[in-house]
């Protein structure tokens, strides 16, 4: 899955809970609880779509493959190392190159994932010295040096693999969708019907609809949106990174994440239709997500 997809899901899983807990709550409101069931059907048919991807990349996963995840996995373990002691001296290129996961990997052809390891494996071995009392040394380097050497073979069908994870996620996003649209309706019974009676309640539903971002140390930026009349939650408002032509949604929280933005000073804008387009300055900072409190005002 891509990394958007996985933060979807944990946010499925979030909802799936809460329906759960307040399953009582919900039980005398009948069309409530048949597009929560809908909902649940939609979430059972993901998570065997998940695991069926996993069934169908592993099926022509070959050693070339596996060599890769090893290198991998073992240049994740020293590039997250090796960044804290580039964050200590204030090298900020160096964090930026060591900031990995493997999940960052997940959606590159093996010969862009080739290249980008062997250069976070030739900047390691660059700065070993510096790097032992971190805990990377030489035979890490050489650990990896020589899984990527295996892994740059000619052995397998890496095409293959790659198709199919593809196609995976393809069918993955098909499900996401279906569970969105029973959530869109979702969003329009519960609220209403109990953000006077059971406002605590609500609230815990808008925090398990909140799609949170994986890890801490991204560039970005978190715009949460209110509508300045009444205070409410401000949703499908599109906010746009107008240097960079980068945009987002706020959700039925009010918040659009847009994450891997360069540091710099960018010019934003918040507009939805019938109210007061808003412009601001935000300077982003590497390592970090930049919040905005935005409140409209209706035309």
């Amino acid at each position: 899955m891509t990394k958007r997809q996985t933060a979807k899901v944990n946010m499925l899983i979030a909802m799936i809970l809460f329906f759960e807990k307040y399953s009582i709550t919900f039980a005398t409101f009948v069309q409530l609880v048949t597009e929560i069931t809908g909902f649940t059907g939609s979430y059972d048919q993901l998570q065997l779509e998940i695991a069926q991807q996993a069934l169908k990349i592993s099926g022509v996963t070959t050693t070339k493959e596996t060599n890769l995840e090893k290198a991998i996995k073992l240049t994740v373990k020293s590039a997250r190392k090796a960044r804290a002691w580039a964050k200590n001296t204030g090298n900020a290129k160096l964090e930026a190159l060591f900031d990995v996961q493997i999940s960052s990997f997940a959606e590159m052809t093996q010969s862009v994932v080739i290249n980008s390891l062997t250069t976070i494996k030739t900047t390691l071995n660059s700065n070993i010295s510096s790097l032992t009392a971190y805990k990377v040394v030489a035979t890490d380097v050489t650990a990896i040096s020589t899984a990527i050497n295996l892994a740059s073979s000619d052995i397998g069908t890496p095409k293959q693999a790659i198709t199919t994870r593809a196609v995976a996620t393809s069918q993955i996003e098909v499900f996401i969708d279906e569970c969105d649209a029973y959530l869109g309706i979702i969003d329009d019974l519960l609220v209403p019907e109990y953000e006077d009676t059971d406002a605590a309640m609500v609230e815990a539903y808008h925090l398990s609809r909140n799609i949170s971002s994986l890890g801490n140390k991204a560039t970005g930026l978190k715009v949460t949106v209110t509508n300045a009349t009444t205070g409410g939650k401000l949703q499908d408002v599109t906010v746009t990174i107008i240097e960079v032509a980068r945009s987002g949604v706020s959700d039925i929280t009010g918040i659009s994440l847009i994450e891997r933005i360069k540091p710099g000073t960018y010019h934003i804008t918040c507009a939805k239709e019938s109210f007061v387009t808003v412009t601001a300055i935000i300077e982003f900072e590497l390592g970090k997500i930049s919040s905005l409190a935005v409140a409209m005002m209706p035309l």
